[in-house]
């Protein structure tokens, strides 16, 4: 087999230059290269963008707006590549419900599990919890009674019901022998069910009244024990529910959302699910002790907002004698809470206290800044509920697993005990087991040891055996990429970026997902290099099961057990973006041009020729020491960090490295220096803090978030630089300062682009254009300002100099010098000044911000100089000051070994100006060239929290228990014998950061590298798809192989299970498995399906679904919006469109304030209006931040869709419709006097407005206004970019210079047949003149589509096309967006391919043009060219909506992906199926894999692989029948689909009917008349009556025209009409006359579309016998005596259904951004009905098992029951005896629904006299839709027995056994649209076989030719 490659031509993504590569699929392919490189732009940027690019196009318009669909990279193409995933360190989810375990998906799997296998132990006696049956009650009772034969009373409890007396009830209960009652409590009546002496004589007796009590009780049964005078005892209670008999506490049956803490059900009702409450914390608001009150040491009140509580304290202190000018630390216990907790409430003249403060705060948090500042003090305090473990109490008591399986994980005191439990805590200690939040606090490695030695008892279902599985599976893959100290609750916003990524690798695992594109960014991050091993061999077996990795790397073992590795550079930046090399690793070792082998060989080391070890000084003091340090697994360890050092700490993953630095040192140092940011971790104490001035933490996060943040403003030299140029003579002159030279503010930047320099175009769904600006030429600055130079260099020009160029330029300018040198200094003199920073890489990033903190230094260093040489007095010089301690998390993150060698030279520079470093590191040449390291462990998790050792590296490297220092060692003997065989090239000298002695697997470096390097692995398993024992529906347990990469066909019966194969197993899990790889917050619009019911799904690849749809679209949906060509055209014509005035036909230009002014003039004057200014225009969301802006600027309200909402109390706006928000300005009235005052106000109002003005001729309705007044809320308007009766639009921007009228700017809304803005005003948006339309519909409604019966004249405002003349006035290329539209898709993609854009247009259009001829030539690949894209959607034939659905979404040129089909040949002709199989192969043939759920005879014939379910439908389905070949299938003789492939039906399968329609004694017929709707050519056509006539021909020709729209419109007119008497031909639709209808009783179309959308519509409620069968049961006694009548036993009404599920016996489960999960109700158990109602049964039969009866066993068992059992079988009859009476209809296949249909028909249909002459017209769209061969053949019977009985029956269809049968055939065509409308031949089906004209006769001949009856005789 060929090797397959991702080819990249032409990437040119940031600093890429035009790179061409083939990457081969299917391996572990490594980037490397120097930081700044260009490996990122490759690896995330193109490769991965344009992968998951490609598959996000697939879902609906809807869901991609939020799934963040990457930007289309710089590239020329890209070919061959699957969908991507990416595993990189970010973690989008931040709430604290995200953990560990949530990330995972193991705590679904916990959840699942312990809803089956745990037991419940009681609250109150920690007794196990069980139901009771009457035999295990029974035993109870007799234990009870030991060796005693007491009396005993059994009873069971009956509420009195509020409609009935107790009286009425105790009558009740005698006639059924209920006569003695125990006690009367109120409405509850304790019933006697038996009295007996506990005897095993009696044994039966008492069972049998336990049953009775228990089945009248509701599962309830009291017991009282009878003393010698009979008088009870105390009572014994049992239950069949869960219940406590001996606390008599009852308990809920759980599900497993009872153990999710993210699901309603679950989570703890006061934290919800967080384990946390928001409280404040003291500490933060006093953080410096040190102050007193005086001087502020209570921090909130220090802001002038407060000032007056610090007033309060100050007074209310003096008089309770509190010092206020003494620290905070020294005022006693009791002084500092009077302060926090006051004496009461401010009403009462007394102190309040900050509690009290914060209390009235929280009153107030609606308000933005109120929340702001609340957010400054929070703390988050565990829940006192649930104390932390996010559940319900009663999900507490379920434990899982034995006592010996807990004891080995988890001591009994280290138990979890919930809050409120009342069991002694020894009993509580003592239960088998764990709870959940036990298992969920073990470290994941003690974890995985609790489950592998779990053994549930027996029997095990194998459900819960796959799940276990799934558990230990997971956490195994947790443990071998060195997880294994994390906990399964850790909140996931806590972990590092290397945790996150390690995890997703994990879940990415899980998922076994095949053919997929997975890119990481370093997944060694974070790991020691004991664990590297770990993660590699996880990496191996991701990419064994059958994906390619992309890896961007510089871990060495990494790179040497990958396939190949790519080496991008030579150098970083613009030096960058090329191809070093690309090759096997082997091949890299022997690379010369290679900088990374020349590391890798030994030659060029990180700490060469930079003495690093500070030998000379002594190591001893000065020492910052941390004391008894104990947060989370630090145990009590006292640790010495020398001062003017480098410090690193080290040790393995999980040790305690980051708890001990950031959230011990770091905040503790914080809170020291008084500047808290979080609570420090527990310890006891931090000495030498005094000799350290500030604490910096620096990471990777990004330093900048707009494109003017550049590394010179960051480092402060642009500051010294813009000096330099207002001090230039010419500048002087001009009167510039430096603030001139700001492309930030000021009036020196260019006002076009804001100083950016480049014009950014917001392109929707596309990739956002960024543009040179026009107006500077990308220069940023006026052209004035740039005419100042220095040395010939305007400002410009320097920031285009890269700092080592900028360095040689401001040579002489120490100041600059000083400022750049530090970015030389690490490594980035490579940056050009005015590079934005959110251009840098995360390593650039790291170093720019070291750069800023050298430069702060290199200027202290410089001012204590200059102090000095001051300040000398009796020989004293000034002190040098405190250094910074800097804090570093990891820093070489990202880094190359040339980085790091970098980095570690400007660490020295720190050190050297007397600051101290501490790094978190695990790299080796870091370590080695530490002065001092700390390691801690030995192991991870609750392993770790240990000082192993501490010293220099030699130190470390002695140590015998050290894992570091065992890397030492292993890295300097390799690295020794590199030197003794130096000057040669050997693999081995890669070896020196192996750490070959600490790996597990014993092997080195050097054969990793042989084993991986060049080799392509061999997969595992066979190229198949592989499900195994699928149970969903009606699956009975099956498996089933599809192979990969080949076209398959899925078929069987109808209602056999195809569907739920292909669809929700198949792509469900595909695209399931693919959308876990987005972020939750798509996740919940996105949602992905429940898990299906299969035990294991191995080797599947990403899916892409095209299924049925039932509708076409509706009245607005054209072939351009449903193949998104529309959208397209909009973005197109709002970016580059020209408007033009509608009435003046001229282009639209600016116009000036004067000109506005002059306007407002003459239309307002001497009225009162309001200027507003327009801030938001259609966009989404909650605008709390704009709101408080305008507050700020003094605006009391702002006008939100028209109305006045205050700023100051901002409501919450609806975040997913959009919004148009208004500034009022201010109000005036216009005249002569007022024009100054108007002409400021207007200015002001056009500021705001960016140009844009709309004046309202209203009072002012602002404060800031003098006159001020509502508005009438009669007078607003919402309507924008037209001239309104109240508001009027003004720009600068645009506007008619003939009229002067203004107009809005482009929007898309402008151009949308769905929208106000754009819709014509009188037919809103559907071209036509339809009466009764209005803007509130949508033109989806059934009525505008399906049942239209009326004429549709075009409109005569737009003349049908669709929009206002605002936006018809709206031109690209001299034409309208209309005349786009109405193009032809050959038309327009000619046009697309030929249109030539230059500059400026280019740019914008550079994405959409390619999506436009992308999507045009798909078009004309399933042969819809001629249709117009403006063609209406409802105009369109079944086979063309369905091409065009196809066309939408194989488009996306994917390889690898799983395409799903659902009968993708509906509505074909054979001709068109050949054309579609065609377009199909070529998807195959780019190695996709091809699934169609088809019954179509050739396509089954032209699969390479068959699967046929069976043998029966329904419950008579669910196997697998048969699967191969189709010559295999064709030798099964189980096979139904292989029987009719090898014996097909004969025809005809009935005798000819004769038809004669011309000339004397012709057949009665229809004859249609002069039809000319839409393609039809004044089409007369006859249909003969009593007959089954078959319409026919190549899609497109006209059918459903004629017969749907025409012939059964009108014939209902008619009817309709003559029913009341009248007649005439002026209400023909379609056509000039319709004869023959006087012959017909009445019209009915019978189709596929479903019988109900609710579960709570089924098949017996549609055929009618649900009625009948609710009134026997009402006339049962047992219902009469109860009161009860047919309404009790309908599940659509209260009274009788169960209101949990209000009768629909299913329960939606939202799951917020999990996919919701439908489950059985558990109250009815998915009866329908509450308890009282299924108590009554008919026959022994209770309701709700009547709906669970299928239709075969309901024939037999309603017999007797004349008219319910004719319905029932009828409907075993036309195969439907499968069904249930009440399986939902949403559930219903369209060929099972309109089967249902024809049953209800059939029931109708009557023989006789008036049957022969007024029988019923039936027509039948495609009714062999979803129907298998065999099912077709149940038709064809069904047909004949429609004519049998007098009716006619006219069948649009393209199935040739259909066209075979009919009497009669009609064939429209020639060809499609334009070119059909024609009647090519009529007559049988013999006599038309023989027409050479007609597509469908030389199907039709053939077809006659092999199958006629007559050859079988």
């Amino acid at each position: 087999m060929p090797r397959e490659f991702i080819r990249i031509r032409g990437a040119r993504q940031n600093n890429l230059k035009d790179l061409d590569i083939d990457l081969p699929l299917g391996e572990l392919i490594v980037v490397t290269g120097v930081s700044g490189s260009g490996k990122s732009s490759l690896a995330f940027d193109t490769v991965y963008a344009e992968g998951q690019r490609r598959y996000v196009e697939t879902f609906s318009p809807y869901a991609r707006q939020f799934l963040d669909r990457m930007d289309a990279p710089g590239v020329d193409r890209i070919e061959g590549i699957p969908p991507a995933i990416a595993i990189d360190q970010t973690n989008p989810v931040r709430t604290s419900r995200s953990t560990v375990g949530t990330m995972t998906e193991l705590n679904d799997h916990l959840k699942l599990l312990f809803a089956r296998a745990t037991r419940l132990y009681c609250r109150g006696c920690g007794a196990p919890v069980r139901r009771d049956t009457p035999d295990s009650i029974a035993g109870e009772l007799f234990s009870r009674a030991g060796s005693e034969s007491p009396r005993v009373v059994i009873t069971f409890a009956i509420e009195v019901p509020a409609n009935f007396s107790r009286e009425e009830v105790e009558g009740l209960l005698a006639q059924q022998g209920y006569t003695r009652l125990h006690a009367r409590r109120g409405k509850r009546l304790e019933v006697v069910q038996d009295r007996l002496r506990l005897t095993h004589d009696y044994r039966d007796r008492l069972v049998e009244a336990l049953e009775a009590a228990l089945k009248h009780g509701h599962g309830h049964v009291t017991v009282y024990p009878l003393d010698e005078d009979r008088q009870a005892g105390n009572p014994w209670r049992f239950s069949s529910e869960l219940h406590c008999a001996d606390c008599d506490i009852d308990y809920h049956e759980t599900t497993p959302n009872h153990f999710s803490f993210n699901s309603p059900v679950g989570a703890c009702e006061t934290c919800r699910g967080f384990g946390r409450t928001q409280g404040i914390d003291y500490a933060l608001v006093v953080p410096d002790e040190s102050k007193s009150i005086a001087d502020g040491a209570v921090k909130p009140w220090q802001t002038d907002a407060y000032r007056e509580c610090q007033a309060d304290l100050m007074r209310f202190a003096r008089r309770r004698g509190v010092p206020v000018d003494v620290p905070w630390k020294k005022l006693t216990k009791t002084q500092q809470r009077w302060v926090l907790d006051g004496e009461g409430d401010w009403e009462e003249g007394v102190w309040y206290g900050a509690q009290r403060f914060f209390a009235w705060l929280e009153t107030k948090a609606y308000k933005m800044h109120i929340r702001v500042l609340l957010s400054r003090y929070r703390s988050y305090d565990e829940c006192p509920d649930c104390a932390g473990a996010r559940l319900k109490p009663d999900a507490l008591l379920w434990r899982l697993g034995s006592r010996d399986n807990a004891d080995a994980v988890l001591p009994p005191k280290a138990r979890f005990r919930p809050v409120g439990l009342t069991l002694a805590n020894k009993t509580w200690q003592a239960l088998p087991g764990l709870v959940l939040h036990d298992v969920l606090r073990l470290p994941i490695d003690r974890c995985a040891r609790f489950f592998a030695l779990l053994e549930l008892p027996k029997p095990l279902d194998e459900a819960t055996e796959l799940l276990l599985a799934g558990i230990r599976t997971r956490l195994k893959y947790l443990v071998d990429v060195g997880l294994g100290y994390l906990t399964l609750d850790r909140q996931s916003r806590t972990l590092s970026g290397g945790e996150v990524q390690r995890i997703n690798l994990t879940t990415s695992l899980g998922t076994s997902l095949v053919n997929t594109l997975f890119v990481l960014d370093e997944p060694s991050i974070g790991l020691h290099p004991r664990d590297m091993q770990r993660v590699i061999g996880v990496l191996q077996r991701l990419r064994d099961a059958g994906n390619t990795l992309l890896v961007v790397e510089h871990d060495p073992q990494v790179m040497l057990a990958a396939n190949r590795i790519l080496d991008m550079g030579p150098g970083p930046g613009e030096r960058g973006g090329r191809q070093v090399f690309f090759g096997t690793p082997k091949q890299l070792l022997r690379s010369r041009a290679s900088l990374t082998a020349r590391y890798l060989r030994g030659e060029k080391g990180v700490g060469k020729g930079v003495g690093y070890i500070f030998s000379g000084k002594n190591v001893s003091d000065p020492f910052l020491e941390v004391r008894g340090a104990t947060e989370h697994n630090l145990k009590n360890i006292d640790i010495r960090l020398p001062l003017e050092r480098l410090v690193c700490v080290t040790g393995v993953s999980g040790s305690g490295k980051s708890t001990l630095l950031q959230d011990v040192l770091y905040n503790a140092l914080r809170k020291l220096k008084g500047k808290p940011v979080e609570t420090p971790g527990a310890h006891r104490s931090v000495l030498g803090h005094q000799r350290v001035g500030e604490v910096v933490l620096v990471d990777q996060s990004p330093i900048g978030k707009t494109t003017r943040s550049n590394p010179a403003s960051y480092v402060g030299a642009w500051n010294a630089i813009r000096e330099l140029f207002a001090a230039e003579p010419e500048a002087r002159e001009r009167g510039y300062k430096p603030g001139t030279f700001s492309f930030n503010s000021g009036n020196g930047r260019c006002p076009a682009c804001g100083g950016n320099g480049f014009e950014h175009v917001e392109m929707q769904f596309l990739s956002d254009v960024y543009l040179r600006c026009p107006d500077c030429n990308g220069r940023r600055y006026r052209p004035e300002v740039l005419e100042i130079t220095l040395d010939g260099k305007s400002v410009a020009d320097v920031l285009d100099l890269t700092v080592n160029e900028a360095l040689g330029f401001f040579a002489d300018q120490p100041a600059v010098q000083r400022v750049l040198e530090p970015l030389a200094a690490v490594g980035l003199d490579y940056l050009t000044l005015g590079q934005p920073v959110p251009t840098l890489s995360g390593g650039e990033a790291q170093r720019l911000k070291l750069a800023g903190h050298l430069a702060k230094a290199a200027a202290a260093s410089s001012s204590r100089r200059r102090a000095g040489s001051r300040k000398k007095a009796g020989g004293k010089v000034a002190a040098s000051g405190k250094g910074s301690l800097f804090l570093f998390d990891e820093p070489t993150t990202g880094l190359h070994f040339d980085d790091i060698r970098k980095l570690l030279g400007a660490f020295r520079r720190l050190i050297d100006e007397g600051h101290s470093l501490v790094v978190i590191e695990h790299n080796l040449d870091v370590i080695s060239a530490a002065d001092w390291v700390v390691d801690l462990g030995p192991e991870g998790g609750d392993a770790g929290g240990e000082l192993v050792c501490e010293g220099t590296p030699e130190d470390v490297a002695a140590h015998g228990a050290s894992h570091t220092g065992a890397a030492l060692r292993a890295c300097r003997d390799d690295l020794a014998a590199m030197n003794a065989t130096a000057g040669t090239t050997s693999t081995k000298s890669s070896d020196i950061r192996g750490d070959a002695s600490v790996r597990e697997d014993g092997e080195i470096v050097k054969a990793a590298c042989d084993n991986g390097a060049g080799k392509v692995p061999t997969r595992s398993g066979r190229n198949t798809i592989e499900v195994f024992h699928a149970r969903e529906h009606n699956l009975k347990n099956v498996t089933v192989n599809i192979p990969r990469g080949k076209f398959s066909v899925i078929t069987g019966v109808s209602g056999s299970g195809k569907s739920t194969v292909a669809f929700d197993i198949l792509f469900n899990e595909g695209q399931r498995r693919y959308l876990e790889s987005l972020n939750a917050y798509a996740r919940q619009f996105v949602q992905p399906a429940a898990r299906a019911d299969v035990d294991a799904i191995f080797g599947i690849p990403p899916t892409v679904a095209i299924e049925q749809r039932t509708s076409r679209g509706g009245r607005k949906s054209t072939v351009a919006t449903l193949t998104e060509v529309y959208h397209f055209l909009r973005l197109l014509f709002v970016k580059l469109g020209t408007q033009y005035c509608p009435d003046c036909h001229v282009p639209v230009e600016p116009q000036t304030a004067g000109s506005i002014l002059a306007q407002l003039m003459k239309v307002h004057r001497n009225r009162e209006i309001t200027l507003y200014a327009p801030l938001v225009v259609a966009r989404k969301g909650y605008y709390t931040d704009l709101a408080t802006w305008a507050a700020g600027k003094g605006f009391d309200t702002l006008r939100v869709d028209g109305e006045l909402l205050p700023t100051a109390d901002w409501p919450r706006l609806d975040r997913y419709r959009e919004h148009d928000i208004e500034l009022p300005v201010g109000s005036i009235k216009v005249t002569a006097r007022n024009e100054v005052a108007l002409r400021e106000l207007l200015q002001r109002a056009l500021d705001y407005g960016k140009g844009i003005v709309i004046a309202s001729p209203h009072p002012a309705i602002s404060k800031n206004s003098k006159k001020t007044s509502p508005l009438p809320s009669g007078e607003r308007a919402r309507v924008r970019g037209i001239e309104t009766k109240t508001d009027t639009i003004f720009s600068t921007h645009r506007a008619c210079p003939s009229c002067a009228r203004s107009f809005d700017a482009l929007d898309p809304r402008l151009f949308s047949y769905n929208s106000r803005h754009g819709w014509c005003e009188d037919c809103y948006g559907t071209g036509l003149a339809l009466s009764g339309f209005d803007e509130e519909q949508s033109g989806e409604e059934i009525w505008w589509t399906d049942w239209w019966e009326g004429e549709t004249p075009t409109c005569p405002s737009c003349e049908g096309r669709r929009l206002n003349p605002d936006a018809l006035a709206v031109r690209f290329h001299d034409r309208s967006i209309a005349d786009f539209a109405g193009l032809t898709v050959q038309a327009a993609g000619e046009l697309f391919r030929t249109i030539r854009l230059r500059g400026r247009e280019a740019g914008i259009a550079r994405d959409i043009l390619p999506e436009l001829q992308a999507r045009l030539r798909f078009l004309t690949d399933v042969g819809l060219a001629y249709l117009t894209l403006d063609r209406a959607a409802p105009t369109l034939s079944g086979g063309e909506a369905q091409r065009i659905r196809l066309a939408s979404q194989l488009g996306s040129n994917l390889r690898g992906v799983c395409y799903i089909l659902d009968e993708p040949t509906i509505g074909l002709h054979p001709r068109d199926n050949r054309m579609l199989l065609d377009t199909l192969g070529k998807l195959e043939g780019k190695g996709n894999t091809i699934v169609v759920v088809e019954h179509d005879e050739d396509t089954i014939r032209r699969a390479e692989h068959v699967i046929d379910l069976g043998p029966g439908a329904g419950v008579n389905g669910g196997e697998v029948v048969a699967a191969g070949t189709v010559k295999q299938l064709m030798k099964q003789p189980d096979s139904v689909t292989g029987r009719f492939l090898a014996s097909p039906l004969r025809h005809p399968l009935f005798a000819r009917r004769a038809v004669r329609l011309k000339g004397r004694g012709a057949d009665p017929y229809l004859e249609v008349q002069g039809a000319r709707l839409h393609n039809l050519k004044n089409l007369s056509v006859r249909v003969p009556l009593c007959r089954l006539t078959c319409v026919t021909g190549v899609s497109g020709s006209g059918k459903s025209t004629l017969v749907r729209d025409v012939l059964h419109d009108s014939v209902h007119q008619l009817l309709l009409r003559s029913g009341k008497g009248r007649r005439g031909a002026g209400h023909m639709i379609g056509c000039r006359d319709i004869r023959g209808v006087e012959q017909l009783q009445r019209v009915a179309e019978v189709d596929q579309t479903p019988i109900g959308k609710t579960p709570r519509s089924c098949p017996a409620t549609y055929v009618g016998v649900w009625d009948a069968i609710r009134k026997l049961f009402a006339g049962t006694t047992e219902a009469r005596m109860r009161g009860y009548g047919p309404g009790r036993f309908s599940f659509n009404v209260r009274g009788g259904r169960c209101e949990a599920c209000e009768g629909q016996g299913i329960r939606k489960i939202e799951m917020s951004f999990l996919p919701d999960v439908k489950v059985s109700c558990e109250v009815c158990n998915g009866a329908r009905f509450n308890p009282e109602t299924l108590d009554i049964l008919y026959k022994d039969r209770s309701i709700g098992d009547l709906l669970a009866m299928n239709v075969r066993d309901a024939t037999e068992y309603f017999r007797a029951h004349e008219k319910i059992h004719r319905a029932l079988q009828l409907l075993d009859d036309v195969g439907l005896g499968y069904l249930t009476l009440g399986q939902p209809s949403p559930t219903l296949s369209g060929g099972e629904a309109q089967r249902i249909k024809l049953v209800t028909e059939l029931a109708k249909a009557r023989t006789g006299t008036e049957a022969e002459t007024r029988g019923t017209l039936y027509i039948l769209d495609e009714p062999t839709v979803g129907l298998h061969m065999a099912d077709v053949e149940k038709l064809i019977h069904v047909l004949h027995r429609l004519v049998e009985a007098g009716n006619s029956v006219i069948v649009i269809e393209h199935n040739l056994d259909v066209i075979a049968e009919a009497d009669w055939i009609i064939d429209l065509g020639p060809e499609g649209g334009d070119g059909g409308g024609r009647i090519v031949v009529e007559g049988t089906p013999e006599a038309c076989a023989k027409t050479k004209a007609s597509h469908t006769a030389k199907f039709l001949r053939g077809f006659l030719r092999e199958r006629s009856s007559d050859k079988d005789k």
